[in-house]
């Protein structure tokens, strides 16, 4: 009897052993080592920059603090707009920010810890060109963008086939044919982008009456399965967004939109129910 009820409990064990193993789907923390790779952008002026082998901008500063809340530190990397999404799936970096807009799409294959910014899609012209003013200025107008942004998307809408849009490699190639008056007519990306591009760029100009598209809400992103790290990382960035150093490290970072729009904080700043609506789901909480 007594070698029955030992056997029994033998299996028994095994059987919860097993069913431990499989159900377990979460991977190991990526912030377990204390040091975590981070995909960033090094040609946005702002936001994401490079200068002398030194990452600087508003999403740099946001990854150092939210990461530095939950015990560990960015070792940044950049990465094309492009690619954000395939090194995370191909599990090239651990987290990306690099103003990565947060869509439903996304959301399928990735999870986000956001937002932590909020903007329009906008319009950068030469600083003394004055035909462009409004949206419909910009018809017959040649307005450059570069693949994976998502100006690059909306300007592929019927409502603007009268807009000449073409596409370049990158921002870089987008700036020095504005600089050009026979190639470009105007830069079309996210505003909180085009204003930081003005911060080194002073010949350059944000036309604030053009936004269009819908609002892009910039998220921290990282490949799925690792939802309990996704949910510190979302309760980091509320703590944050909810306190003055949101306020100091934006204003900071892009003096230029504090300059140009007195509802800044409004404008840009997210809400904490964005944040929740938006944090580590499969697709928005509505």
């Amino acid at each position: 009897m007594s070698t029955t009820r030992t056997a029994s409990a033998g299996v028994l064990a095994f059987i919860a052993l097993v069913a431990t193993a499989c159900g377990s789907s979460e991977a190991p923390s990526l912030f377990a080592g204390g040091k975590v790779s981070v995909g960033a952008k090094n040609d946005q002026p702002g936001t994401g920059v490079v200068h002398t082998y030194k990452f600087s901008g508003f999403d740099i500063t946001v990854a150092q603090q939210i990461l530095k809340a939950v015990g560990a530190e960015p070792d940044f990397g950049i990465v094309p707009s492009e690619d954000r999404s395939a090194v995370l799936t191909e599990k090239k970096k651990d987290l990306v920010v690099a103003t990565f807009s947060i869509t439903v799409d996304r959301m399928k294959t990735l999870d986000f810890a956001g937002p932590y910014a909020s903007t329009y899609q906008g319009i950068m012209v030469r600083k003394n060109d004055k035909r462009i003013r409004k949206p419909e200025d910009l018809f017959g107008k040649r307005v450059c963008t570069w693949p994976g942004t998502t100006s690059a998307t909306t300007l592929e809408g019927p409502q603007y086939a009268r807009v000449a849009v073409y596409e370049r490699p990158d921002a870089s190639s987008c700036l020095t044919d504005l600089k050009v008056k026979k190639v470009a007519d105007a830069v079309s990306t996210d505003q909180m982008i085009l204003y930081g591009f003005t911060q080194e760029n002073p010949d350059l100009k944000v036309v604030p009456d053009i936004t269009y598209g819908a609002v892009n809400h910039y998220g921290i992103a990282m490949a799925k399965g690792h939802r309990e790290d996704c949910l510190r990382l979302r309760d980091a960035l509320r703590d944050y967004v909810n306190s003055n150093n949101w306020s100091h490290d934006f204003s900071t970072s892009l003096w230029a939109v504090t300059k140009a729009d007195p509802t800044w904080e409004t404008d840009y700043k997210p809400r904490a129910e964005t944040i929740d609506a938006l944090s580590c789901r499969d697709r928005p909480r509505t």
